[in-house]
């Protein structure tokens, strides 16, 4: 692992451990075995290396690869699988590789941003990504409607909402409640939603 990485993953770790961003240079420096120099060579002060963080561990891990998303089946199986997979993309966790340890994405959002830290810059990617979400999912809502697999009397805006409000709510439950059972919730909350838009 490279010197840079090393600083933002020990420096995450002390963050979380001690529950706040009031992190001194001596202990980011006791952390990873560097001088204070070594650090200054990377980062020009506390607030790059804390810009570093976000953009690692929050802004890259809020967006979503959806070439990663594998669609296959019918519609319901398509669009099942793209929500499951963008849940699993949140609540399964940052690897941080130097510490053997996964951090979960509840842990890292709730840190950076209670404190206020950069919170109109996850704002406005939280806002984008939810944007794309949307549009991948109005294409395969298309593509349902044209297989007569969805239903055409409800518009693919009001059916993407209803789905989009769906994940959202399980996201929401997950991040509030840390249920461990949240596939289950998933399964049982989009069987419901699914009801309501599939052609009978």
């Amino acid at each position: 692992m490279n010197t840079k990485d090393l600083i933002l993953e020990k420096t995450l770790k002390l963050i979380l451990d001690k529950g706040t961003i009031d992190i001194s240079i001596s202990e980011i420096r006791n952390s990873t075995k560097l001088t204070t120099g070594g650090i200054y060579y990377h980062f020009s002060d506390k607030s790059d290396i804390f810009e570093a963080i976000l953009q690692k561990y929050m802004v890259d891990y809020i967006k979503i690869d959806f070439d990663k998303i594998i669609l296959e089946g019918s519609s319901r199986e398509k669009i099942h699988d793209t929500l499951l997979y963008i849940l699993h993309h949140f609540i399964n966790g940052v690897e941080i590789k130097s510490i053997n340890e996964k951090i979960n994405y509840r842990s890292v959002m709730y840190l950076l941003t209670a404190t206020g830290y950069a919170e109109d810059k996850v704002t406005s990617i939280i806002s984008q990504t939810g944007k794309d979400i949307e549009i991948f999912l109005a294409g395969l809502v298309e593509e349902g409607k044209r297989q007569n697999e969805i239903r055409k009397d409800f518009s693919t805006k009001n059916i993407v909402e209803s789905l989009f409000i769906m994940y959202m709510g399980i996201q929401y439950f997950w991040l509030t409640f840390a249920n461990d059972n949240i596939d289950l919730t998933f399964e049982k909350n989009f069987d419901i939603t699914w009801q309501a838009i599939e052609c009978q």
